[in-house]
């Protein structure tokens, strides 16, 4: 091949690379906004969840949950 037709023939190449390239990154950026919108966001217990539970359960006495409570509380207030 001549100059010319290497020159073309690379300028084609990189514009397909660069078409690759850009186009992978849309494809996987728009399957993972997909993705994350159907799995629902994992909720955790809040802390006043886990000690009304541990209170519904025996584990605390009347006195030991309002003691915790209101210190949850306090530190709520804090934020």
């Amino acid at each position: 091949m001549n100059s010319a037709a290497d020159a073309v023939f690379w300028s084609v190449i990189m514009v397909v690379l660069w078409v690759l390239i850009v186009g992978g990154a849309g494809w996987v950026t728009v399957r993972m906004i997909r993705q994350s919108r159907r799995q629902p966001p994992v909720r955790l217990p809040s802390p006043l969840d886990i000690l009304e539970r541990r209170f519904a359960a025996g584990e605390l006495t009347q006195e030991q949950f309002d003691d915790a409570r209101a210190r949850l509380r306090e530190h709520e207030l804090d934020i």
